[in-house]
C-alpha cells in the first residue's frame, strides 16, 4: 500500500479528522513544518503526495525520490511545477469544482457586506452605537438594484450567478469563449466585453485561475473604468488585481469598497487593505481582506 504525505502542516484536529479517509494500512503521515528538514524526515518513504498551497517543484521534488502521484486539494495548480512533475515522471491531479459552493456562497457573503456596509454597522453596535444616518450617508445598497459582473464563467462564476438570480441582480459575464444561448438563458446572465462589464457594474466579482494570461488583469487602468462607488471583489487568487492600485483607488474615493484575497508574494513596499480605513477594515481567517469607504 502506497504511503500518503500531506506535505502542508495543518493543525492536529484536522489531521484526526482525515486520517479514517485513508486505509489503517497506508500510512498516512503529515509534515509539521514547512522546513526543509520536517519534509527530509518524512518523506523519504512516500510515494502519494497531498498538497494545499506548498509549492511542488524540482527541489521539492529531490526528498520525495518514490512519489509517482501528487494530488493538489483545491480548484487551482498554479502552486505545482507541470515541467519539474513531468521531467520527473510524476502524474499531477487537482480537483475542479470541489469548493465551488462555498466560494459562491463566500462571494455574496461579501458582496452582501460591502452594499450594506456590514463591519462598520458591527463595530458601532458592538459599542452600543447605530449610526443609522451615518451608514445612510455613506451610501447603502442592494442586490436587487445591483449589476453583478462577473470575470470568468467557470464553475464559481456559474453558482455565484445562480445564487444571485434570486435577488434580482442583472448579471454580466465575460469569458474566454460565450456560452451558447440556452446556457445565458438558464443562468440569466449577458455576455460583455471586459470594458463594458467594468463600465457598467455596481459589483465587478473575479472567478478566474492564476495564470501568465490573468495575473494582473485588473490595474489601475481597469479600475478608472469602473463607476464611481462600484465595489470589487476577488475570491481568486490575489496576483489577479494589483492590490496597491485598489488601494489608491479606495483612497481617492473612486471605489465604494473591495474585497480580495492578498497574493501570496507582495512586492516589497507594498502595502496591504488592511488599516486604510480604522472601522472599515477586516482581515478575514487566511489572506482574505476587505475594506469600505
Amino acid at each position: 500500500m502506497s504511503r500518503v504525505l500531506l506535505i502542508d502542516p495543518i493543525l492536529p484536529p484536522l489531521i484526526e479528522r482525515l486520517r479514517p479517509l485513508f486505509p489503517t494500512d497506508a500510512g498516512f503521515d503529515v509534515v509539521p513544518t514547512y522546513g526543509e528538514e520536517d519534509l527530509a524526515r518524512h518523506a523519504a518513504e512516500a510515494e502519494i503526495l497531498l498538497v494545499l498551497n506548498r509549492k511542488v517543484d524540482a527541489r521539492l521534488l529531490s526528498f520525495v525520490p518514490r512519489v509517482r502521484f501528487v494530488q493538489r486539494v483545491g480548484v487551482g495548480y498554479d502552486n505545482l511545477d507541470l515541467g519539474a512533475l513531468q521531467t520527473a515522471g510524476v502524474v499531477a491531479a487537482y480537483t475542479p469544482g470541489a469548493n465551488a459552493v462555498a466560494v459562491a456562497e463566500y462571494t455574496i457573503l461579501l458582496m452582501l457586506a460591502l452594499l450594506k456596509r456590514f463591519v462598520a454597522a458591527e463595530s458601532a453596535a458592538r459599542q452600543g452605537g447605530w449610526p443609522t444616518m451615518e451608514l445612510f450617508q455613506a451610501g447603502l445598497g442592494d442586490l436587487a438594484n445591483a449589476t453583478v459582473g462577473l470575470v470568468g464563467f467557470g464553475n464559481i462564476g456559474r453558482a455565484v450567478a445562480q445564487r444571485l438570480a434570486p435577488f434580482g441582480s442583472r448579471l454580466l459575464y465575460i469569458a474566454r469563449h460565450a456560452v451558447d444561448v440556452a446556457t445565458e438563458q438558464q443562468f440569466g446572465v449577458h455576455y460583455a466585453s471586459l470594458d463594458e462589464l467594468l463600465a457598467s457594474s455596481t459589483i465587478v466579482s473575479l472567478h478566474l485561475p492564476l495564470n501568465e494570461a490573468t495575473e494582473g488583469l485588473i490595474g489601475e487602468a481597469e479600475l478608472a473604468k469602473m463607476p464611481v462607488g462600484a465595489f470589487l471583489v476577488n475570491t481568486s487568487r490575489g496576483e489577479l488585481l494589483d492590490e496597491a492600485a485598489l488601494r489608491r483607488a479606495l483612497v481617492s474615493g473612486k471605489l465604494g469598497g473591495g474585497s480580495t484575497r492578498r497574493a501570496a508574494q507582495r512586492a516589497p513596499g507594498r502595502q496591504s487593505l488592511h488599516g486604510l480605513a480604522p472601522g472599515d477594515c477586516h482581515s478575514a481567517p487566511g489572506r482574505w481582506q476587505s475594506c469600505w469607504r
